[in-house]
């Protein structure tokens, strides 16, 4: 079986009523992406304040920076590193306008809300990234300014985003529409993954493209639309808790098989055991971890790298390994590809 990549599975059970959770602070929207919410909510910002410097973290995705710098603002980066654990080098003198916190992978023990209530005391806006942390039980920080997340790492929906203002309201309206051309693309790739994962019809390069294309159409066409229906509704009436309770079950299963290796470290050594995680991230020696990964293909299991190295200096982007936990598998499962990445590293 596939282990990791692109969702297909679209959970028929929507018998849940999740208003009550998505009910954030002042004003909640609901985006065709990550992205989206940061263009949005710095588009927001813009029409009241003249902000011109972002300060974020360098260990984050290009998409992240895309809106600021095609806003026209600049961006200085504080380090994130590792170094036995997730560390970070943030300058309280730092001048700048915009603070960009980051939750990584759902650990609690990664937020930082030391530094937001700092740099908000010194009447700084924050900008809280919380796609890492949506599921867990404290997702964000109370005095951060806005919200923003990606929903799409989450579920198995054609697209998603969140924007939230904490203590204002958003001046500006998104369009009512989603981009239509991405999700037709994006629903029917997923249609057609289903189709060869559980009945072996069809061939794997089609939806392969189409995915790629639906990639392609959102970093080009990414700005002010809103989530389309369909997505909508399955985040409204999934079942939450099954997810959490899945995901929880999955990463202790991660923790108790490779814990006691000793070619793997991870990112963050210990699991408290209630944080809903996105991803597990280990660290591995460089080479091995590219020998490991590309072994892994060939056996179908794809764990993604967070996120592909850049022009910014980082010394987790080469050697960061993300397991997959998602309540897509079973613990058995989760089990078997761990197995298999223990063989492989017992041999090299």
């Amino acid at each position: 079986m596939e282990i990791g990549s692109e969702y297909w599975k679209l959970d028929e059970e929507l018998n849940n009523d999740n208003k009550e959770f998505w009910n954030i602070g002042n004003d909640v929207k609901f985006t065709l992406s990550g992205r989206t919410s940061i263009y949005y909510v710095l588009k927001n910002i813009l029409l009241k304040k003249n902000v011109q410097k972002a300060y974020m973290p360098s260990y984050c995705c290009n998409s992240m920076v895309q809106a600021f710098e095609e806003l026209g603002g600049e961006v200085e980066y504080y380090d994130v590193y590792y170094n036995s654990g997730l560390k970070y080098n943030i300058d309280k003198d730092e001048e700048f306008d915009i603070f960009f916190a980051m939750n990584y992978f759902g650990y609690s023990e990664t937020n930082m809300e030391e530094y937001i209530k700092y740099f908000k005391a010194k009447g700084k806006i924050v900008i809280e990234d919380i796609t890492h942390s949506i599921l867990s039980t404290k997702s964000f920080c109370e005095d951060s300014d806005y919200l923003v997340g990606s929903l799409r790492k989450w579920f198995p929906i054609n697209s998603g985003g969140i924007a939230v203002a904490l203590k204002s309201y958003f001046d500006l309206e998104l369009k009512e529409e989603s981009n239509e051309e991405l999700i037709k693309i994006k629903n029917e790739a997923m249609q057609n993954k289903k189709e060869y994962i559980e009945n072996k019809n069809g061939e794997k390069e089609t939806f392969l493209k189409q995915y790629t294309e639906s990639n392609r159409l959102l970093e080009e066409d990414y700005k002010n639309y809103s989530i389309d229906q369909k997505s909508y509704e399955i985040i409204m009436k999934i079942d939450l808790n099954k997810i959490i309770n899945k995901r929880k079950q999955n990463v202790q299963a991660i923790y108790k098989k490779l814990s006691n290796n000793p070619k793997i470290n991870f990112l963050i050594e210990n699991y408290n055991g209630t944080d809903c995680l996105l991803f597990v991230p280990i660290i591995l020696e460089n080479s091995l971890r590219n020998s490991l990964r590309k072994f892994l293909t060939e056996k179908e299991i794809y764990l993604p790298v967070h996120w592909p190295l850049d022009e910014k200096l980082n010394n987790i982007f080469d050697q960061e390994l993300s397991l997959v936990c998602d309540q897509r598998y079973s613990k058995k499962e989760i089990e078997n590809y761990l197995e298999v990445i223990i063989d492989y590293l017992n041999t090299n």
